[in-house]
Order: C-alpha cells, then sequence, then structure tokens
C-alpha cells in the first residue's frame, strides 16, 4: 500500500497556481544559507541567485530517484530494465535551514584558516557569508521571476529526515500502485515530494528547499545544471553576517566589499567567537592565589 504521505500537503499560496509550501505552517519563520562570499558579492552585482539541479550537489543520495533502475524480470512477459530518471520532472533548487546556527553548520560551509603572521584567512575562497531570510520573503522573489513568464512551478518545503531504507520504499510503493507509477514523480507532487526525503544521517541540518520544477519540459532539450532568477538583494536578505572566526580588521574589509558591490542591508556582527570576560559578583571573602 501506498505510504499515506504520497498525498503530499502541497499547500497552495492564495490563488497563484504557481506557488506551493509544504510542512511550513508559518510564512516569517527565519531561514538561513551560508554562501560562498565571493558568489554573495556576484548576486548582489548582478542581482541573479543560482538553483542548481540536485545532481550536481555534493552527496550523490540527494536526488534518490534517480539512483533507481525499474527492473521487470518479475513480469510475464519479463520487461527490460528502465531509469526511473527517465521519468523526472527537471528541477533545480536551493537549500536554507530553520537550524539558527551551529559551528557543525559553520565549519562544514565556511573555511577560514588564519595566517599566524598575517592574521589573514588564507582560504578565502572556501569562506562563506551567513544569510538569513523568512520563507514568506523567498515566495515573493519566486512570484516576481514566474512574472518574467517562467516555465516552472516552484515548492518551498521542509525537509523530512528519515531511514534510507524508508526512502527507497515510498519509491517502490509508488511505482507498483495503480494512479502512480514511475510517472508520479514527473508530476508537481511527486517530484516536491522525492526531494524532500532525506537520510537522517543529515538531520542536524533541519533544511528547507526552495525548488523550480518544469511543467513541461520538451524531451529533446537539454536540461541545463543551474538557473539563474532576478533576485532584489536588498530586499530579499534580511540580513548578513560574516564568519565570526575572522579578525577584526579583516570583517572590516569584508563589510567594505559587501558595501561596494550594492547591498545596502543589514549587516549583522556575530560574536559567537568572541572572547568574554564573566564578571563575577561574590558574596563572600576568597583567597588570595
Amino acid at each position: 500500500m501506498v505510504q499515506d504521505a504520497m498525498s503530499l500537503n502541497l499547500t497552495q499560496i492564495g490563488d497563484e497556481p504557481t506557488r506551493h509550501i509544504v510542512r511550513l505552517p508559518d510564512l516569517d519563520v527565519a531561514v538561513r544559507r551560508i554562501f560562498p562570499l565571493d558568489r554573495f558579492l556576484d548576486i548582489v552585482r548582478s542581482k541573479q541567485m543560482g538553483l542548481v539541479a540536485p545532481h550536481t550537489w555534493e552527496d550523490p543520495r540527494e536526488d534518490p530517484t534517480a539512483l533507481c533502475l525499474l527492473d521487470g524480470s518479475g513480469l510475464s512477459p519479463p520487461k527490460a530494465p528502465q531509469d526511473l530518471s527517465a521519468y523526472l520532472a527537471p528541477v533545480w533548487a536551493q537549500c536554507w535551514s530553520l537550524n539558527p546556527g551551529s559551528d557543525t553548520l559553520l565549519r562544514a560551509y565556511s573555511r577560514v584558516r588564519i595566517n599566524p603572521q598575517s592574521r589573514r584567512n588564507d582560504d578565502r575562497e572556501s569562506e562563506g557569508v551567513i544569510v538569513t531570510t523568512t520563507v514568506r520573503h523567498l515566495l515573493s522573489a519566486m512570484e516576481g521571476w514566474h512574472a518574467d513568464g517562467a516555465d516552472c512551478q516552484f515548492v518551498i518545503g521542509r525537509v523530512e529526515y528519515i531511514a534510507d531504507g524508508e526512502i527507497g520504499q515510498r519509491i517502490v510503493n509508488a511505482c507498483n500502485t495503480e494512479g502512480y507509477g514511475p510517472t508520479f514523480f514527473r508530476t508537481l507532487q511527486g517530484r516536491a515530494e522525492s526531494l524532500l526525503w532525506k537520510r537522517t544521517y543529515f538531520g542536524h541540518e533541519r533544511e528547507v528547499r526552495l525548488m523550480l520544477i518544469a511543467r513541461n519540459w520538451p524531451s529533446d532539450q537539454r536540461v541545463p545544471p543551474f538557473r539563474n532568477l532576478r533576485v532584489k538583494p536588498d530586499v530579499l536578505f534580511h540580513s548578513v553576517s560574516l564568519d565570526p572566526r575572522l579578525d577584526v580588521f579583516e570583517r572590516a574589509e569584508r563589510e567594505a566589499e559587501i558595501r561596494d558591490a550594492g547591498y545596502a542591508g543589514q549587516i549583522v556582527r556575530d560574536d559567537s567567537y568572541q572572547k568574554t570576560i564573566n564578571r563575577l559578583a561574590m558574596k563572600r571573602e576568597w583567597p588570595d592565589p
């Protein structure tokens, strides 16, 4: 029997049939993303933000349906194997997080290696910028993009973290159930759902995914690895924070770069790695050291 979640609750936003949310009841909840520094500067200068195809992501299992093979050897007559990927609607996505901030995520997506002589980061190419926004603002940005005559629908949803075997079982259940089948993953509902299942190994990320899903992509047309969307960085991004491990003078240089690129929004200081002295109010005498 098909798992109940196959009737995914894609909530349509207002009267707009191209905007949907999944498992995000509060549109004003804050989400965060760590952009590579130079990519963030490019977004600010160009006012374009890229979404990428899942097969380009580091984790090879980000798109589990793309790794499935339909096995018809047990049918009568037998049917030749077929890659499930042949049925998948093209999609481009971007990952955000409900995690309010953690050392684990910072170290995963921003590299800082302080040179002991210069006190500068020797790994600027891998340095990140922490950006915050809300689900509502992401949806508004997509609405503006869609007004340009886009060929996709978009979904923003919270990832469900489940066991690896359960992900495979959900896929095989859909493929073998009447009314679904492999073509289910060509639909908006099926494609969105398949990209909101992720292994429990990554549960600490508390991920939210923004997805553009093609409606009718010609079979003979190449699927590009990324799509650029027009955005207004000052409106979309609520705040920007620099990696807190940078020295004070280098943080000031990065802030000047961001301003020179054209960002006029809020830049917030992150004191997560700031040494602090706690003043303890004593109620009794203590011995000299």
